[in-house]
């Protein structure tokens, strides 16, 4: 069980917490999207990624990326859920975790936001829409660019080590999010804010493994 539990989950994201990692591992906690579901074998796609490699963002946080990273292009993963509903997942492991990379990508039907990150564990989540992008701790109201707002909170992780992905930063646009502010610490908890242009769609948020990686996609709106 998460250390705040599912209900200490909710009264994160509720105040606007956001999170989540992508890389080329293989091993899914939840269902991949950049490598295979989880009921498939653990090792790399037969066919390769039609997408440029993933590049890390190194813009600073008080400016946007002008050439965001992609992440892979398969699409494999858990169904996209409602835009109404909250996705939650309890972290397992050693609560150690280290916030190692973050990328994005823009693919077909969906655009992707990648948490990578270090250490023994997995990461849990609480992803919704909100009304606004609320640090917590401060209260703060995060200005971000964009027509909703949807809210990331990865726990399992610890407090940021020396050499860890420095935050807050500030990235995007790419696809539909126009933009993605990467928040700090709190109490095991990191917070990433995801601002979409349109009306808020379906989203799917699952954990990979080796290394450990949070994956967010949000689906493109009809055509």
């Amino acid at each position: 069980m998460m250390r705040r539990g599912v209900g200490a989950a909710l009264a994160v994201t509720a105040g606007g917490l956001l999170l989540a990692a992508c890389g080329t591992g293989v091993t899914p906690t939840g269902v991949s999207a950049t490598d295979p579901p989880a009921t498939e074998p653990t090792s790399e796609p037969t066919e390769p990624s039609t997408e440029p490699p993933s590049e890390p963002s190194t813009e600073p946080a008080t400016e946007p990326s002008t050439e965001p990273p992609t992440a892979p292009a398969t699409p494999d993963g858990p169904a996209f859920g409602p835009a109404t509903e909250v996705q939650l997942s309890e972290p397992s492991g050693e609560w150690d975790l280290q916030l190692a990379d973050v990328r994005l990508g823009e693919h077909d039907g969906f655009d992707r936001l990648v948490l990578e990150l270090a250490g023994s564990g997995a990461p849990g989540w609480a992803v919704e829409f909100a009304d606004q992008a609320v640090a917590e701790g401060s209260g703060e109201i995060v200005p971000l660019e964009g027509d909703r707002v949807l809210t990331i909170s990865a726990s399992g992780t610890a407090m940021p080590e020396p050499g860890s992905y420095e935050t807050p930063r500030r990235l995007g646009p790419s696809g539909d999010l126009a933009e993605v502010r990467v928040g700090g610490w709190f109490e095991g908890y990191l917070q990433v804010f995801v601002g979409l242009d349109g009306d808020a769609r379906p989203f799917r948020a699952f954990a990979l493994t080796d290394p450990p990686r949070l994956v967010v996609d949000v689906s493109h709106p009809p055509s």
